[in-house]
């Protein structure tokens, strides 16, 4: 993997878990606005960029209450990403885990156990903002 992670960075939030939580939670009006602004490039062979492809998956993530990519940002990396919601049960941060796709060896079983951690810290942080928000 190439991809370097710095204070800074900025990827195209389309390609990312972590963008997919966020535009997921977006409404309807500020996800058109995104959309009609940004060029979407596939990065990989395996980026979703249709407007068509981009909006079905999203209603996916927001069916599911997390977001997943493969390979759409950098072959050879996966991630996953939860929303952190604030106490009105919106959308304000997320948080993502990323891995290579090699590390992947027990496959879907591995994915679930990454996803319930993940979805379970989400709760916690989402708890604690609630509170302190």
């Amino acid at each position: 993997m190439t991809v370097g992670i710095t204070v800074g960075t900025r990827f195209p939030a389309y390609a990312t878990s972590m963008g997919g939580v966020l535009l997921a939670g977006l409404s309807s009006a500020e996800l058109e606005s995104y959309l009609d602004s940004v060029p979407l490039v596939a990065l990989t062979p395996r980026t979703i960029s249709t407007r068509a492809g981009l909006l079905k998956e999203l209603a996916k993530v927001r069916a599911q209450g997390w977001a997943m990519v493969d390979q759409e940002l950098e072959l050879g990396l996966m991630s996953m990403a939860a929303p952190i919601q604030d106490g009105s049960g919106r959308v304000v941060a997320a948080v993502n885990i990323s891995l290579r796709t090699q590390s992947v060896l027990g496959g879907k079983e591995s994915l679930d156990a990454v996803r319930e951690v993940l979805l379970a810290t989400a709760a916690r942080i989402s708890a604690d903002v609630a509170v302190t928000g």
